[in-house]
């Protein structure tokens, strides 16, 4: 059975967390992902998002007596009395609904499929998940002996805005999260605070290729050289 708050806010206050921390955390690395483009590797935007949003939430919660450790590459940020961690993950089409099973965007790997199965189980025996060195959990280098349970912070992105939610997975086969033990889920953040859409910061290229818009980051002579390349297309 799966308990979702569809009005979360007040649940996050109870974990120590803030819809501002968490949409503040979004949409500085939508910014950070914005200055991909054509000339990227297809799969940085995303990688980008995910992995900022790791940090600018690190950076929310450390003032708030809040640690963080990385065994092996799974970015758990600590609650302050160690009991319970949050993974960024992106999220599937559902995330956020309340109607509908979210779920994560890719199959997950070795530690978060451990760390699933301790939340499944009750238990902090994380097996070869111990096995790394004892450094200064402050200094987000290490884990101890004590796990804490694990939280997924699922979020996708749209045109407008994000979907996000913080849910405890329960359950996991082959990579994929099947059930949940709790769903928070956070009113709809806009990428941009008061804006309907995503504001342009720079004039948008079409790529010829793909044929999608590009945001050059102030780049004229890339701007130009694709700009020309459209236009030459068209004749």
């Amino acid at each position: 059975m799966t308990i979702t708050y569809e009005r979360g806010s007040a649940r996050l206050v109870e974990l120590g967390l803030s819809v501002d921390i968490v949409a503040d955390a979004l949409r500085r690395a939508d910014v950070d992902s914005t200055a991909c483009s054509v000339l990227d590797p297809p799969i940085l935007e995303g990688l980008l998002r995910w992995g900022r949003t790791t940090k600018y939430l690190r950076e929310g919660l450390l003032p708030l007596g809040w640690t963080f450790d990385n065994p092996r590459n799974l970015a758990r940020t600590i609650s302050p009395g160690g009991d319970f961690a949050i993974v960024v993950a992106t999220g599937n089409e559902r995330t956020g609904l309340a109607d509908v099973e979210a779920g994560t965007r890719h199959h997950k790997g070795y530690a978060t499929e451990r760390a699933v199965i301790a939340n499944g189980q009750l238990t902090l025996d994380l097996g070869d998940l111990l096995r790394v060195a004892p450094f200064d959990r402050a200094a987000g280098t290490g884990a101890d002996a004590e796990q804490p349970t694990m939280w997924l912070l699922l979020f996708c992105v749209d045109e407008d805005a994000f979907r996000a939610e913080l849910s405890l997975p329960a359950a996991i086969d082959n990579g994929r999260i099947t059930q949940w033990s709790e769903r928070i889920l956070l009113p709809v953040i806009a990428r941009r605070p008061g804006l309907d859409r995503p504001l342009d910061a720079n004039p948008a290229v079409t790529d010829p290729a793909g044929g999608r818009a590009i945001d050059w980051q102030g780049s004229p002579a890339l701007a130009d050289a694709a700009a020309a390349r459209s236009t030459v297309g068209a004749r």
